[in-house]
């Protein structure tokens, strides 16, 4: 059995324990998570079988991608093709993507399948994929070691006068050359004072001496992504770069440090939180500790104050605590971790600063 197949196994267990008679999949992660297809279109995943929906611009990877699906070709859109399929089954329930499905669409098919029970669900698959089989680790693991080499590789070459365009351009052909498949996002370079942006877009800002650099990047590998981030300083540190730099260490060590499965979600970032506001910098670490990586770079589980989730064995996710103080900077240090039985492993690997 494939590892889809195995995947589409589990959903099966979900259809039956709530009575439905299918699955209709919208979302193009969660079809790739169920079916290997990387193209567009649709799939039904029942007890007994898997059809993917496409159109013929994809004849050739439907053949290669998912070769245990039944692949229908859609002629006058993938709807009509759900539509005709649902109309083979008496009175079926089939759940759909409410999260993926636009309204406008979910109208079009309730028209389309009258006489068919169509069920909103919400975050099935992605609750699924939150757990990572052995592949997937594999995959996620080839995108960390990419972009560990890729940023440690651009922050070598640091030079008076680049620009922060100019090192996300670099940043993107380190990743290649690493062998990386693509960015797994548009990545983060801010200089200076630009810096304090948490979610900065690069910019004309030349680097000069003394300028703080902040790094937030990711590669792509077999579909998965990376997620990691590293700040220095173009020269040598201020006393303030370095208490605040050693200060978001030991927020991120001590968040690290309470990952292990049963751990509540909000209480690890509640962990680094602590750190940084028992410190002079109180209130400026502004986001959520950390997120879900895999097929996409936000996934499940947050790491939040709010979050609601509990932390599982083969879970990935980001540790990446920051303070940010408009005017002079921010600080933010990003790890790619492995929740196991014995607690969180490091998948990417890029120096820190020894202060």
């Amino acid at each position: 059995m494939s590892s889809y197949a195995r995947r589409r196994h589990e959903l099966s267990k979900w259809l039956a324990q709530n009575e439905l008679d299918l699955f209709i999949v919208s979302s193009r992660p969660n079809l790739r998570y169920l079916t290997g297809f990387t193209g567009e279109g649709i799939s039904l995943v029942s007890h007994s079988e898997a059809v993917l929906i496409t159109d013929r611009r994809y004849e050739v990877e439907a053949g290669e991608e998912a070769p245990d699906c039944q692949v229908i070709f859609a002629e006058q859109g993938y709807l009509r093709e759900v539509a005709s399929y649902l109309a083979r089954l008496e009175q079926p329930r089939a759940g759909f993507e409410s999260q993926h499905l636009t309204y406008a669409n979910y109208r079009k098919l309730a028209e389309l399948a009258e006489g068919a029970e169509l069920v909103p669900t919400e975050g099935i698959v992605e609750e699924q994929r939150a757990i990572k089989d052995d592949t997937e680790i594999a995959a996620i693991r080839r995108a960390a070691q990419v972009i560990g080499k890729a940023v440690t590789q651009v922050v070598a070459e640091l030079v008076v006068g680049v620009t922060e365009r100019e090192l996300s351009l670099r940043l993107r052909e380190a990743i290649l050359q690493a062998g990386g498949d693509d960015v797994s996002f548009e990545p983060i370079v801010a200089f200076g004072e630009n810096s304090a942006r948490a979610h900065a877009v690069s910019t004309a800002r030349q680097l000069s001496q003394g300028d703080i650099v902040l790094i937030d990047a990711g590669a792509k590998a077999d579909g998965y992504c990376s997620d990691m981030t590293r700040t220095v300083v173009f020269g040598d540190p201020t006393d303030k770069f370095i208490e605040i730099y050693q200060t978001v260490r030991q927020a991120q060590q001590a968040a690290m440090a309470t990952i292990v499965p049963g751990t509540a979600a909000a209480e690890v970032d509640a962990e680094a939180r602590k750190v940084i506001d028992s410190s002079p910098y109180a209130g400026s670490f502004g986001h959520s500790l950390g997120h879900g990586v895999g097929l996409e770079v936000h996934e499940e589980p947050k790491l939040g104050k709010n979050s609601e989730s509990v932390l599982k064995a083969g879970q990935v996710l980001t540790n990446e605590p920051g303070i940010y103080l408009p005017g002079w900077g921010g600080v933010r240090l990003e790890e790619l971790l492995l929740v196991t039985e014995q607690g969180a492993k490091p998948l990417t690997h890029a120096p820190y600063l020894d202060y």
